[in-house]
């Protein structure tokens, strides 16, 4: 990947953008792990069968995958500043309604709004990183990432905390969601302004590096999904691990994949990102099948850091690949690559659920090892990019 520095815009100015745009990652990551962390409890308390949390689950993901498109329009009109400063306090203000929803239909509504501000934000803050990258002139995205690792670890250990003091889920995410709009609101003004972008011919006609880059995010994707939503499930209902106790299935993915990202960008540098990816992923694949063949509580955690581990660089290399396309705006190639991307973040939860309810879990999990190690094919589109 080429990076051009941008000498006109002061170097504070780079650091204070750099500092803003790595805030709402880590407000990102926060949101997502505190609700991942509280899943079970909605499983229990609103009785919901593995099909039905499938269902559910499904709303997120498919509230991400319509409104991935809408983020290049909004872009394209705003500029990604504006949009990212938005949609952080949007989906905060969101948080707390998966909670409060009581019945099936309703958590689906919820989920799928939470899904939908999420996939704006995740598609403006990547859009602004790659800017803030280029203005930098070396590789900051997988370290970006690595801060919506932390995020999402803080949030899950937070979730497990408040499970285990009892703490229902709505009290919890409501307070979470507060802070997260204040720090939201406070951020916002430091991000950095960004050209709007020109929508259109990347989504009509993509080409085959973009469609190869939508691949390796499906797929990476669809293994977040289900670390994110299967995790804490698996651990309190195979591994017989308590509600606390399971919410540290999502931390130790979480945590590894911190370390993962924070190490990406000086990787990248030694080994290439395509032999990194592949290698990652592969990696992945084999630490979540340990857990799978010994489903005994330290070692499924254990399992799920390894999958981290292997995820780390997918999803952040993948983004600043896209956003480098020879060809193609930054903002609107993010945004074509995001939506295939949210296709596996949609597919996943039902997907697992379904088979869950027809085979077991276990058996589910085992398609999602089998998934993670196709990553591997189409990486090499990660190197087409960058020539």
């Amino acid at each position: 990947m080429t990076v051009t520095p941008v000498a006109a815009v002061p170097a504070r100015r780079d650091r204070q953008a750099r500092v803003a745009v790595a805030v709402t990652f880590g407000v990102h990551g926060v949101a997502a792990g505190s609700w991942a962390g509280r899943i079970p409890w909605v499983k229990d308390v609103r009785h919901l069968s593995p099909a039905g949390l499938g269902v559910a689950l499904m709303g997120a993901a498919v509230g991400g995958l319509l409104a991935a498109p809408l983020a290049a329009v909004l872009i394209s009109r705003f500029g990604s500043r504006a949009v990212t400063r938005g949609m952080g306090l949007a989906m905060a203000a969101s948080l707390p309604l998966v909670a409060f929803a009581p019945v099936l239909p309703m958590i689906f509504g919820a989920l799928l709004l939470f899904g939908a501000t999420g996939s704006v934000l995740d598609v403006s803050m990547n859009a602004n990183g790659v800017v803030v990258q280029e203005r930098y002139g070396r590789s900051i995205m997988s370290g970006l990432h690595g801060i919506w690792s932390i995020g999402g670890l803080t949030g899950s250990v937070i979730a497990g905390l408040a499970a285990g003091a009892g703490m229902g889920a709505p009290a919890h995410l409501l307070m979470v969601g507060a802070a997260l709009l204040v720090i939201s609101a406070v951020s916002g003004v430091w991000l950095t302004p960004a050209p709007r972008s020109a929508v259109g011919k990347v989504f009509a006609r993509p080409d085959r590096v973009l469609l190869l880059l939508g691949a390796v995010i499906f797929f990476g994707l669809f293994a977040e999904a289900a670390a994110a939503d299967w995790s804490a499930v698996y651990l309190h209902t195979t591994a017989h691990a308590s509600q606390s106790v399971a919410a540290w299935g999502y931390a130790a993915f979480s945590l590894a994949m911190a370390g993962g990202r924070l190490m990406g960008d000086r990787l990248v540098e030694w080994i290439g990102s395509a032999r990194l990816v592949r290698g990652a992923a592969l990696t992945g694949a084999i630490g979540l099948a340990l857990g799978l063949l010994v489903p005994v509580t330290p070692v499924v955690i254990v399992s799920f850091a390894v999958l981290g581990l292997g995820m780390a660089t997918v999803v952040p290399l993948t983004f600043s690949a896209a956003g480098s396309t020879p060809g193609h705006d930054p903002g609107t190639a993010v945004a074509a690559v995001a939506t295939v991307g949210y296709g596996g973040w949609m597919l996943a939860p039902p997907v697992i659920g379904f088979v869950a309810q027809g085979t077991s879990l276990t058996f589910a999990l085992a398609l999602v090892a089998v998934i993670t190690a196709l990553i591997a094919v189409p990486a090499g589109a990660l190197r087409a990019s960058a020539t």
